[in-house]
């Protein structure tokens, strides 16, 4: 096993220089893969190791060793932004928390690391044109597109008809889950961790019959 330590922080190393355009890209909708070119990195922390996914491929460090290389900065997986609010939790964290990095096998310069629930593409990329290449484009507001990857979350079945939900994102990126069967759904939330409560609590108010899954 690559590091049998489940995952619990998830750190997303960025170039200081570039806050909003990253070149790097997580998709989570066509398949589950990291496309990034140098400077930028995914960071999954154990209790006693963290493991970087970039362009250099993944490494595994003591976690005391764990620092911000020079130009980079790191944003944390769950952020306190208020005292008076919840965290704000990124996809990547619900994503990776909890998972253990069983592999890591490597292939012409592309990676394939498998975690307890499933696999995820590593893809170091040259130039940010190759990572925009591989980017999707949402053009029409009314489809949406399945997440990958998180359905190990949800508890229950759907609260009308006792089927198995799915985890769906619209087109200004905000998370619902719907029912497979009488497409009942979450109403969509800001963060994937609140849809999943929603499901997880029975709270399906949405009908999303008529909705386009791509």
């Amino acid at each position: 096993m690559f590091c049998d330590e489940p995952i619990k922080e998830v750190y997303i190393g960025n170039e200081d220089n570039d806050l909003y355009d990253h070149d790097a890209f997580f998709d989570c909708y066509q398949e589950l893969a990291y496309y990034c070119t140098e400077g930028y990195r995914l960071v999954l922390v154990t209790d006693n190791y963290a493991v970087s996914l970039s362009y250099k491929g993944v490494v595994k460090e003591k976690k005391e060793d764990l620092h911000e290389n020079e130009g980079e900065w790191f944003e944390a997986g769950v952020e306190y932004i208020r005292d008076d609010e919840p965290p704000w939790v990124h996809f990547e964290t619900t994503l990776f928390v909890g998972e253990r990095i069983l592999s890591v096998t490597e292939n012409d310069g592309k990676y394939i690391v498998k975690f307890d629930d499933f696999e995820l593409k590593l893809i170091p990329c040259e130039t940010d044109d190759e990572v925009m290449n591989c980017r999707k484009n949402k053009v029409d507001r009314y489809t949406y597109d399945y997440i990958l990857g998180c359905d190990r979350h949800l508890k229950r079945k759907c609260s009308h008809c006792n089927g198995d939900g799915e985890i769906l994102i619209d087109f200004v990126c905000d998370y619902l889950v719907r029912c497979k069967e009488c497409k009942k759904s979450t109403y969509a939330q800001m963060m994937l961790i609140e849809a999943i409560d929603e499901w997880n609590g029975g709270y399906l108010e949405c009908d999303l019959s008529d909705a386009t899954v791509e």
